[in-house]
């Protein structure tokens, strides 16, 4: 599966412009290598001078603040808003910082392939950053792991975990560098999916609620929680590291033992409030809303069913299948979120949502020939 968000593929596109990497600031050792020390002192004041700033040097638009050695630090004091606006400063600029963050979070990377290799086989992590609708414009920056689902745990739910906490600005005493790994971590986030069989057809459910007394909000359509999963499909796992409440303190970042469950029929939760369903011309008889048959993601997501039910608030439960290959033009303006049908035998990356939030990552969901969705949307309602 060729990974292809925006930041990875320019940061592939600069490195294919020029070799930026070998741009960054280092220390050119060779240069004292060629002069050989003729005496015990000369030769300690060759080492020394191995870390010397006068060395250090790099190409244009390079810093020597961009050392390799030097700019990790200098990461994590402008992490947040500052950092990304390092990005946007030239092509070099962006691959080194870019590469930089590899760096910082490989010890992510490598917790997660310990834990879960066998299940779950890490095959490509990126940064990703997006910013955070809310009064004051924020960002949020995750370390997305994407993994292939292998045949371990077929027919079950899986849950992938990890504790972390929040850097504090305070330095560690002895005591509590010794006592740290023995320490519970402050915070848990957990992702759940069930893993099906490889090439079978999955069904999930979104609930779309346009009821009026909700006033002005995202309008984004909700989606299943637990994410159905075929084997060989690979999964999305947002690592968050920098949000409102600070930065994550990435040495504190650990992964939990993989648990499993069985699996379990997923249904949207308004089912359990709702029991009798109508069709379209039994429903508008009783109802004051005006209501139509949600058929507006045709060619890819094909029509096939729609049921009425409610009193104050109507509400349609619509079956649609994925047909026709391609990207749902309706879907970012109707649902919030981008679609995307792919071929029957195409493996697919599926972002999971994190266990508890009805929104996490505003992400494109891809599906395959034959998958199926049902829709539910909620009107009506009475303004208070």
């Amino acid at each position: 599966v060729r990974v292809t968000d925006r930041k990875s593929l320019t940061k592939e596109l600069c490195l294919r412009r020029k070799d930026y990497e070998s741009m960054q600031h280092r220390y050119a050792v060779e240069e004292l290598i060629q002069k050989q020390p003729t005496s015990r002192i000369q030769a300690w004041l060759q080492q020394a001078a191995v870390k010397g700033p006068e060395i250090c040097k790099g190409g244009e638009n390079s810093q020597v603040f961009m050392e390799a050695g030097v700019l990790p630090l200098v990461t994590s004091f402008l992490f947040g808003g500052a950092l990304i606006r390092c990005f946007e400063v030239c092509p070099l600029w962006f691959v080194v910082y870019y590469k930089t963050l590899d760096q910082i979070f490989s010890k992510i990377d490598q917790g997660f392939k310990q834990y879960y290799g066998q299940s779950l086989h890490l095959e490509y992590a990126r940064t990703d950053w997006s910013p955070v609708h809310v009064a004051e414009a924020g960002i949020r920056i995750d370390r997305i792991l994407i993994a292939r689902v292998t045949s371990n745990h077929v027919n079950h739910c899986t849950k992938v975990s990890y504790g972390y906490g929040y850097k504090s600005g305070q330095l560690a005493t002895n005591d509590d560098s010794n006592n740290k790994d023995q320490k519970e971590d402050p915070y848990e986030c957990s992702f759940k999916f069930d893993t099906l069989a490889k090439g079978r057809s999955r069904s999930f459910w979104i609930h779309k609620d346009i009821c009026r007394f909700h006033g002005d909000e995202t309008r984004v359509a909700a989606t299943q929680n637990i994410t159905p999963v075929c084997v060989n499909d690979r999964i999305e796992i947002a690592v968050n590291l920098f949000n409102a409440m600070g930065l994550v303190d990435v040495d504190q970042v650990r992964w939990r033992p993989l648990e499993i469950f069985p699996i379990q029929v997923r249904e949207c939760p308004i089912e359990q409030e709702l029991f009798d369903w109508y069709d379209l011309d039994s429903f508008q008889s009783q109802s004051v809303e005006r209501l139509q048959i949600p058929d507006f993601f045709s060619p890819q997501l094909m029509h096939v069913s729609t049921e009425y039910a409610g009193i104050d608030v109507a509400v349609s439960r619509t079956r649609l299948r994925a047909e026709a290959q391609g990207v749902v033009p309706q879907a970012d303006r109707i649902l919030g979120s981008r679609f995307e049908v792919l071929p029957r035998s195409s493996p697919i990356i599926l972002p999971l949502k994190r266990v508890g939030l009805l929104h996490d990552r505003f992400t494109k969901i891809q599906l395959r020939q034959g998958d199926a969705i049902h829709l539910y949307i909620s009107q009506g309602g009475k303004m208070t």
